[in-house]
């Protein structure tokens, strides 16, 4: 079981497996199979009847060619996809095919929507974003799409330009669409009509540059595989992906991903009921992402703050008069955190909170017009520079740290909804 396990002893074929695997793949070995290494490679230890895991690590390692290393990628990347099957990330393609718009599509564009679909797999995702985008056609003849799949798995690109499917892989569509949509024959479905549409290839996102061949995209969907990439796999991955937005296009993650604290440029907006990442468009003004019934819970705070202690003082103080406390430690978090649902009602914002700054989250809250200026307030240490602008604005004052109780009342009372 030691080789199972094998990834903290750095001279095992297992641990040079994992680190090499990272190198050329970006992959990380231990999050493409949580479930057991052994488990999810033992076809390919059977295949070639190799001594165990071990002994597959080293064939790997010191006399496979290139062929081997992609039938691994394949081995670690497979996973069963459905068409829509996380339904209410198209919800907003859906709107935009309703006719009601959509955020980053101004009135009378008539350039091509493009679409990226990283980490494709199979190709599932690639023909759902295509349904959404043709039932938009349909009601607007001159409206053009394109949408490009891309995944490392060579064998998965070739799947997906099959675009044949057991029926149960579109069981979770409309019945109307599915008809519309994808032949049916012997048990499968076949996206015969969303083809022209529809390319893929192969690509790996952890090279640098790797989508610039593709062209700009006015959407991007990377969801479900950045987890299974190792920390520096992901930093460059999602460099790419940044880059290969539009000005005003969106980058929509998985659910439970972010783009942490580095700084890509971007900003996070709503989508559909939860948050994706827009690439500012100089050109065009933001829109308003508060809506009816959605105005700021007055018993909700937020604290952005590095300092895991100082964000423990405010909350304290905080909840002793009444309020409940969201925290995070830079300022993308807050962001997304204030797009999606009701907003709170008090921002507590480290002056120079990362990525850039608390001004910067505070700016552009108040530009998507999810708060008002009087409901920020900023945090810096010492008492505050009578000389700086910024700490004697009435609207966004700053109290110094560490922060005393009667400052902090008087600051909700300014700040109070």
């Amino acid at each position: 079981m030691a080789a199972e396990g094998g990834f903290g002893h750095a001279r095992s074929p297992i641990a040079a497996l994992e680190k090499r695997l990272g190198e050329v793949l970006g992959l990380s070995l231990k999050e493409c199979a949580p479930e057991g290494v052994a488990q999810r490679l033992r076809y390919r230890i059977q295949d070639r009847a190799f001594d165990g895991l071990e002994a597959y690590a080293e064939y790997l390692l010191y006399a496979a060619g290139s062929s081997a290393w992609e039938d691994l990628a394949e081995t670690l990347t497979a996973n069963e996809s459905r068409v829509f099957g996380e339904p209410a990330d198209f919800s907003p393609l859906f709107e935009m095919a309703s006719g009601s718009g959509w955020l980053n599509r101004a009135p009378g564009d008539k350039s091509r929507f493009r679409c990226l679909s990283a980490g494709c797999g199979t190709g599932e995702e690639a023909y759902s974003l295509a349904v959404a985008l043709a039932e938009a056609k349909s009601r607007s003849p001159d409206f053009e799409f394109e949408v490009i799949g891309v995944d490392l798995s060579a064998r998965a690109v070739a799947n997906a330009r099959r675009g044949v499917y057991p029926a149960s892989r579109t069981a979770s569509m409309p019945q109307e669409l599915r008809e519309r949509y994808f032949t049916e024959r012997d048990a499968e479905s076949v996206a015969t009509a969303l083809k022209p549409n529809v390319r893929f290839g192969r690509v790996n996102l952890c090279e640098p540059d790797s989508l610039l061949c593709l062209g700009p995209f006015d959407l991007v969907l990377a969801r479900g595989f950045l987890p299974s990439l190792t920390s520096d796999g992901r930093r460059k991955a999602l460099a790419n992906l940044a880059r290969a937005l539009k000005p005003g296009g969106v980058l929509l993650l998985g659910p439970g991903d972010s783009i942490g604290a580095t700084d890509l440029g971007l900003t996070p907006i709503r989508w559909g009921d939860r948050f994706a990442y827009e690439m500012p468009d100089p050109d065009r003004r933001p829109e308003r992402l508060v809506e009816a019934g959605e105005s700021p819970d007055p018993e909700l705070a937020f604290i952005a703050h590095r300092s895991a202690l100082v964000r423990a003082w405010v909350r304290i103080l905080l909840e002793q008069r009444g309020l409940f406390v969201e925290e995070a430690s830079q300022g993308i978090r807050a962001l997304e955190r204030a797009v999606v649902g009701r907003p709170p009602s008090f921002y507590f914002l480290e002056r120079t909170l990362p990525p850039r700054g608390g001004s910067w989250v505070a700016a552009r809250l108040e530009k998507l017009g999810i708060v008002a200026p009087s409901a920020v307030v900023f945090l810096s240490p010492g008492a505050p520079d009578a000389s700086d602008p910024e700490s004697s604005r009435a609207d966004s004052p700053t109290l110094g740290l560490p922060l005393k109780p009667r400052d902090l009342d008087a600051a909700l009372a300014r700040s109070a909804p």
